[in-house]
Order: structure tokens, then C-alpha cells, then sequence
């Protein structure tokens, strides 16, 4: 990170902290004293933002006594662009990628935010003067939806609108959406309660969250984006910010049943909402719950029958077995979102072959990778028993305890794993250390911990997502997997196929690649979610053959068909309420694909684009037919080396003669667009036109043409609609 990117992330703390002391600046950035003293120097005396306190305490003075920094909005400037307040890396993702991103469908959730009363609270006051007032509010919220990957699209005289899931994919957008908002009143209530002590005001935030669609339409230099709103998208989350009263937020059903488990709300009961005959039911976010992870929440609902992986299970038991006896395991789950990587961890750590095993569980997240070690911290809550709640004083108590209990010897790192959790004392020695000695210390201290913890009883160590892990949870992997071989120690990972690391020619490792479910197995998921009505028998073959196998796709699918009515009936008893004519892709999974997609490379994508209009059967001359030269490139690539597959994704199948486009859902969820550009690209591959490839399409041309006659269809009907004269 070079030293631009660290002095604004320590204004944003500043600005929401107001007082921070130098030794937490250097613990937090790992700053040496020369570079402490550069940031000292240009905000103290270059930009006039902070002020020294005792040689020893930053405190902020920004919202007081100057204008806001060179990056803040300008008060000069009505229309402020994006780029001006998008962090560096977010903006360099989304203009590196921008000409793929234009033209897609994104499912969202779109975050408005204001201040409630803000032109009776400037009233009266020098217009200069509000600005300093003003603009450090817009720096908070701002701030908030940056630190979870949201875009800020529009920012208002008093306000800001975000959206997150685009123009980058997320497949967590909903729930990113809600714990920004949490974030940001937070900050809110900080920076309000400052501004009370020195101006005597008030100023109380109200957010408003909804999710739904987006398509995506154009993206400027300055990351303007246009798009359009498939639906209520927008209008909804606006009025939510209206209904919310100062300092809360208000969401709707949308996004709860994104978020659901993972948050903790309130029902506030139905409400008119202009514009809809139908009431909206409207929710307060009141705070996260304790669960952080997918299957963390599906189990509190009731998780489905468990079916298949005996194999993987055995190849577990095996390694734990030798684990046990003191010869050090690495066991790795492989497999793309939704394959069932976490339930087969759930199933195995609650099995009985874990008994008499101290069993430690951490996760990445999505979020996480800018905090250093952040699923260290949550494993290090748990095994020192630290609760949310706890203060500085009892965590103090439980970590020391539980450290010398283990073994006394052990009593150095006990500052060490204090720093960890923010409570160790301000003058301890460790804070003085330079970083590179500090981090040396830190890895040292969390090996010798758990392997001492390994000679007292075996340990299973778990570690999900690591497609998420910071760089500094990595290195205390890569530094316990050296020292495994003789540790009664089993580390469980799981991960999708984009991770990589160095541990694949280690004697003691073992992947176990997880693949979609047989339709025997899948059929048994369904049989347990839907029941043994015969009427159901076309509906499971359907959804079989569309989710490929894949049980979240699977779950996900008979949930959206409960909630829309479609089916009827109880758990395991389901029947179908009417025909189903046609079928509606799960938000959730729809995410979960355009996040897959976004993995793609610019150029990947665009081929994926291109054999998506014509169909799930592509073969290879015919795509290299109607490629463009740099898309030729790919594809010959592909056709050379079948195994290369990973390079672009696992979207593709990849032989000699064909290539196999896993689009069902894809294509059905409108993730692809037929913009103008695609729109020609489909104009140039009619059937007719194909002549030079005849040989390879016979076996597909029934197909084709009923392809293209649907396509056709809806191309006639998006020009009726330009056609239409709009209704004044």
C-alpha cells in the first residue's frame, strides 16, 4: 500500500474517531517512525486537519477549523463525479473492466442516505461554515459504503446514493448493503454528537435500503454510471430513506430475505407507498446478528437432508485418523459457491468421529481481505470464550487466563494476542517494536499457541473461504503447515478454484474436489424439500436438468417457488398450485452467477457473451467463426489445452470439437443482455449464414432455429417498445 492509500484511510479514522494516539496509528498500519512522521507532517501542518495533543494523541480538527481535503467533495462543484471519491482500487476494477460490465443485468441493493432536516439546520449559517458542517457527514457515508465495496452513484446536496452488486458484482450485496448502513449510522452518531459539542446542532441520518435489478448501460471516464431500474428498484429504496425516522433504517422484504439470519430487524407492518396499489412491508435495521455465514443461517431455518459425499466423508475420517496420531493433515475442500463446500465441513466437524477433539472454526469473508488477520480474530475470540460484550478489563482476564492455564511458558505472547483484540494497554513494549517486528511476533505467538494447544488435545483447526483470506491469515497458514508433520493436528480448508497457494506437494495434503450432485443424489434433495406428489415429477426433472446438480441452486429454487405461490402445501409436502408456465431465477442464485461471471476477464466474458446467443451447444468452428481475432486467440487457446479450463472460470466444458456453455440458468436470468452490440453480433450468425460450418451445426440445427425464432421474437418486441410513443 503506498503512502497516499494509508494517509486516507487514516483521515477516515481520524474523521470518525476524532482522537487516535500514535502508537494505535503505527499497530493498526504497521508505520516505522519515519513514516509516522510524514503523516504527521501533512496532516498536521500541510493540510490542516489534525492537531498534536501531549506528543502523543492525532486529534482531528477537519469538521472545525478547515475545509474538507483535497478529495472531499467540493462545494464548488454542483455535479460531483464519481471518481473523485471512489477509492483507487475500486475505480481502477471498474474502468479496467468497464466494457463488459455495460450492457449487464445486476441484481442490487440500492443504500439512500441523508440527513433529516438539513436546510433548517444550515439555516442561518455562513454558507462556508455549512459546508465544514456538511461535507464531513457526505465523507461518513461515504466512507461506510466504500469499506464493504459499495459504489456511490449520486451524491446530493445532503445525501448519497450507492448501490452495491454494482457495476461489480457481489453475490452478498444485500447483506454488505445492511452492515454499511449499520457502519454508517454508527460513524453518524460520532460525528453528530462532535458536532453538538461544538455547534450546539443536531444532525440525525436516515438510510433506506431495497434490492432488485439493474441493467447496467453505460459507464463514464469519471464512473458515471448510467443504468436503468428493472422495476421498483430504485423508487423503493428512496422511499424507505423518506419513511425512516432520524438515526435508523428502514429496509423492505427484498432485501431482508437477501440478508435474512445475518441480520437482526424489526417489522414495522405495511405501508402506502406511492405508486404501488399494494402496501409495502417495511423493516428496521436495528443491528448484525451473530451469525456470519450462509449455513450458519440455513441451519437456524432447518437444514435439508444431507445426500452423497460419503466418499469425500471417508477420505475426512482418514485424515483425521492420522492426525489424530500425531502425523499432521491438510485437508482442502475445492469447489465453485453452492456445491456444498461448508455442509460437508458442518457434517464432518459434527460427526462422532470429532469427539474427544477440540474443534476451532473461522471463516474469511468477503469484505475482509483490507483486514489483516480478521479470521484470526474471530478464532481467537472463540477460544479465549470472548464475547461481543465483553470490555476491555474482563478480555484482558479471559485471554490471560486461558493462555497460562495452557502452559505458563507461553506467558510472552500473551501481549501479542491482546493486540489482536484491541485491548492491550497503550504503554506495553510490543506497541514500540517496529512492524516487521511486531508481525514476525504475531506469527510466532498464534503458531506456538495452537501447537501447544495440539499436545494437550487433538485440535481440529477449520478455515472456510479462503478465496477471501487476507495476506497476513495467509502467512500464519503457510507458517502452521510447515510445522504439521508431527502435530496431532487435522487443518480443514475449503475454498472455489480461483485460491491458490503453495501446499499442493506437501505428503500431507489432501483435495478433495467437490463436484455437482448425480441426478440420483439431486433428485433425492428434491424429494425430501418437495414430497412424493407425482405431480411434482416434471417440475423435479426441470429443475434437475437447470441447476445441474448444484444443491444451493437447488434449495434456492423450491424457496423462490414457495414464496411465489407456485407451491403449496408444508415442508416435504409440497403440490403445485398451478402450471408452471414459466419460472423466475432466484435472486440469490443470480448473484451468485454474475459474481461467477465477473471473475471473467473482459475478453472472457465477451466470448461467453457471444456463444450465449447461440445457445448451451457451441461448436468450436462455429464460434471461431463468428469470434473476433482476440476472442480466436482464447478459443484456440482452449481447443489446444482442454485442461486450461480453470483460465476462464469453470462457465465452459471444453474439448476439440465443442464447447459446452453451462448457460441454462444463465441465459434464463437475463444476466445477459441483448444490447446493440450483442444485438449485431447476433445478426451476423443466422443460421443461413453458417454455410462454412454446415458440417458441425447438422447435428444442432433443429435446435438453432427454434433458438433463433425466440430470439427474433424478442427482438421484434424490444423494437414495438422503442416504437411505443411514451404516455405524457
Amino acid at each position: 500500500m503506498d503512502f497516499y492509500a494509508i494517509l486516507d484511510q487514516v483521515i477516515a479514522v481520524l474523521r470518525q474517531r476524532q482522537r487516535v494516539t500514535y502508537r494505535a496509528l503505527k499497530v493498526q498500519f504497521q508505520l516505522d517512525d519515519d513514516a509516522l512522521e510524514a503523516l504527521k507532517e501533512e496532516l498536521i501542518e500541510a493540510q490542516h486537519l489534525a492537531a498534536d495533543e501531549a506528543g502523543r494523541i492525532l486529534v482531528w480538527i477537519g469538521d472545525a477549523d478547515t475545509t474538507a481535503p483535497a478529495s472531499s467533495p467540493s462545494a464548488a462543484t454542483q455535479e460531483r463525479v464519481p471518481l473523485t471519491y471512489t477509492p483507487p482500487y475500486l475505480a481502477e476494477k471498474i474502468l479496467t473492466s468497464r466494457s463488459a460490465l455495460e450492457g449487464e443485468r445486476k441484481q442490487v441493493t440500492v443504500l439512500f442516505a441523508d440527513l433529516k432536516g438539513s436546510t433548517e439546520l444550515i439555516e442561518g449559517l455562513d454558507p462556508e461554515e455549512a459546508r465544514r458542517l456538511l461535507d464531513p457527514a457526505l465523507h461518513v457515508m461515504m466512507d461506510a459504503v466504500h469499506r464493504y465495496e459499495g459504489t456511490v452513484n449520486q451524491v446530493l446536496g445532503d445525501g448519497i446514493m450507492a448501490l452495491f452488486g454494482a457495476p461489480v458484482a457481489h453475490e452478498d450485496h444485500a447483506v454488505r448493503a445492511c452492515y454499511a448502513a449499520l457502519a454508517m449510522q454508527a460513524a453518524m452518531q460520532r460525528y453528530a454528537e462532535a458536532v453538538r459539542r461544538s455547534h450546539g446542532l443536531e444532525m440525525p441520518a436516515r438510510v433506506g435500503l431495497n434490492s432488485g435489478e439493474v441493467v447496467v448501460r453505460s459507464i463514464g471516464n469519471d464512473l458515471h454510471m448510467d443504468y436503468s431500474a428493472v422495476g421498483q428498484t430504485t423508487h423503493l429504496a428512496a422511499r424507505m430513506e423518506q419513511l425512516a425516522t432520524p438515526g435508523s433504517i428502514r429496509l423492505t422484504a427484498a432485501t431482508l430475505r437477501l440478508a435474512e439470519g445475518l441480520v437482526q430487524v424489526n417489522a414495522l407492518g405495511p405501508f402506502p407507498v406511492k405508486g404501488l396499489a399494494e402496501p409495502v412491508e417495511v423493516f428496521e435495521l436495528v443491528g448484525a446478528s451473530a451469525i456470519r455465514r450462509r449455513l450458519q443461517a440455513s441451519a437456524a431455518r432447518g437444514l435439508t437432508r444431507f445426500v452423497g459425499r460419503q466418499q469425500e466423508l471417508t477420505v475426512l475420517q482418514q485424515a483425521l485418523e492420522q492426525a489424530g496420531a500425531g502425523h499432521g493433515q491438510v485437508g482442502a475442500l475445492v469447489g465453485e459457491a453452492g456445491l456444498g463446500k461448508s455442509r460437508l465441513v458442518y457434517e464432518f466437524v459434527h460427526s462422532h468421529h470429532t469427539l474427544g477433539w477440540l474443534v476451532l472454526e473461522s471463516a474469511s469473508v468477503s469484505y475482509g481481505k483490507a483486514t489483516p488477520y480478521f479470521p484470526v480474530i474471530d478464532l481467537l475470540r472463540r477460544y479465549c470464550h470472548v464475547e461481543e460484550h465483553d470490555d476491555i478489563r474482563t478480555i484482558r482476564s479471559k485471554v490471560t487466563g486461558q493462555i497460562l492455564t495452557l502452559d505458563p511458558a507461553l506467558q510472552d505472547t500473551v501481549p501479542v494476542l491482546l493486540s489482536l483484540l484491541d485491548a492491550l494497554p497503550e504503554d506495553s513494549p510490543f506497541l514500540q517494536l517496529d512492524p516487521p517486528q511486531r508481525r514476525l511476533r504475531m506469527l510466532d505467538a498464534l503458531k506456538r499457541v495452537v501447537l501447544r494447544e495440539s499436545q494437550e488435545q487433538p485440535l481440529l483447526l477449520v478455515f472456510e473461504d479462503l478465496h477471501w483470506i487476507d495476506s497476513e491469515t495467509q502467512a500464519l497458514l503457510n507458517s502452521l503447515v510447515e510445522s504439521l508433520p508431527t502435530a496431532r493436528l487435522l487443518l480443514l480448508v475449503n475454498y472455489r478454484p480461483e485460491y491458490q497457494h503453495g501446499w499442493g506437494g506437501k505428503t500431507f495434503y489432501t483435495q478433495l474436489r467437490l463436484d455437482p450432485l448425480p441426478p440420483a443424489s439431486a433428485a433425492e434433495v428434491l424429494q425430501a424439500l418437495l414430497g412424493d406428489d407425482a405431480g411434482l415429477t416434471p417440475l423435479t426433472q426441470r429443475l434437475i436438468a437447470r441447476t445441474e446438480g448444484n444443491p444451493f441452486f437447488l434449495e434456492e429454487s423450491v424457496r423462490t417457488l414457495v414464496e411465489t405461490g407456485l407451491l403449496v402445501g408444508a415442508p416435504g409436502a409440497y403440490r403445485l398450485a398451478q402450471p408452471l408456465d414459466t419460472f423466475h431465477v432466484p435472486a440469490t442464485v443470480q448473484a451468485v452467477l454474475a459474481a461467477r461471471i465477473d471473475r471473467l476477464s473482459s475478453e472472457e466474458k465477451r466470448l461467453l457473451q457471444t456463444a450465449a446467443v447461440i445457445g448451451t451447444e457451441v461448436p468450436m468452428p462455429l464460434l471461431q467463426a463468428i469470434a473476433d481475432p482476440t476472442r480466436r486467440r482464447i478459443i484456440s487457446m482452449l481447443a489446444a489445452k482442454p485442461q486450461n479450463l480453470n483460465t476462464i472460470s469453470e462457465n465452459f466444458e471444453v474439448s476439440r470439437q465443442a464447447i459446452s456453455l453451462h448457460i441454462k440458468i444463465l441465459a434464463e436470468s437475463g444476466l445477459i443482455i441483448i444490447n446493440q452490440q450483442g444485438r449485431e453480433r447476433y445478426c451476423s450468425i443466422q443460421p443461413q449464414k453458417l454455410a462454412e460450418v454446415d458440417d458441425w451445426i447438422a447435428p444442432f440445427r433443429k435446435m438453432w432455429e427454434d433458438h433463433f425464432d425466440r430470439l427474433n421474437m424478442v427482438l421484434r418486441n424490444m423494437d414495438k417498445k422503442k416504437k411505443t410513443p411514451k404516455k405524457k
